[in-house]
């Protein structure tokens, strides 16, 4: 199984913040099943300080380190969408997680996505679930949904909050898991959406 969406690369960002914390979640993560995790550490973000040049080199540090668990690691990044997004790092060099501001609906929020297609990466909204003025106003998910830029949802939200799932409308899942001081991960969750999962895979073309 897969998560798409996760802040367990180490001292990068505001969620793991040592090696031997991202190994130990990586070893919970293969106990219980999911052996495919995308790393999407924040980047651009207004409040989150991030460096591309760490985040590859803590990649290569984790990746080489966790080889014996057996899980697949990927990288990529959640990039924080203003009008003229930075240097971040796709997954799959395709894809980009994005995040939006969660208060107030970005002006420049179509303009700069068809801008990114146009570059050639395909869009993947980070937890819809979290914009309060997309759920009311189904014209701007329609639209979004006729541009084909992809939903994901959280996994601690899919069982509460309906709406986006009701609809179809959701292609991935992820934890957004920022590591034990944060809680913890609804394994069963996963269990429960394995097949909506396995589809996400096929959409990356990871085995």
């Amino acid at each position: 199984m897969l998560d798409i969406h996760c802040h367990v690369l180490f001292g990068v960002d505001d969620g793991v913040e040592t090696l031997d914390e991202s190994l130990q979640i990586l070893n919970e993560y293969k106990k219980n099943g999911v052996d495919c995790i995308v790393l999407t550490p924040h980047i651009c973000h207004p409040t989150v300080k991030s460096d591309p040049v760490k985040i590859r080199e803590n990649f290569n540090v984790l990746l080489n380190e966790s080889a014996q668990i057996g899980v697949k690691l990927f990288l990529g990044s959640e990039l924080y969408l203003t009008p003229r997004p930075g240097n971040f790092i796709p997954i799959r060099d395709r894809f980009v997680l994005v995040e939006l501001d969660t208060i107030n609906y970005p002006l420049y929020l179509f303009d700069t996505i068809f801008q990114l297609q146009l570059d050639g990466y395909e869009v993947i909204l980070a937890h819809v679930e979290r914009y309060q003025w997309l759920r009311e106003n189904a014209r701007i998910i329609r639209k979004l949904k006729d541009m084909n830029v992809y939903f994901q949802m959280n996994l601690d939200s899919i069982e509460t909050d309906k709406f986006y799932m009701k609809e179809g409308y959701v292609e991935f899942l992820g934890t957004d898991y920022h590591g034990t001081k944060r809680g913890t991960i609804n394994w069963n969750a996963f269990k429960r959406y394995k097949e909506l999962i396995e589809r996400s895979k096929k959409i990356l073309n990871i085995d």
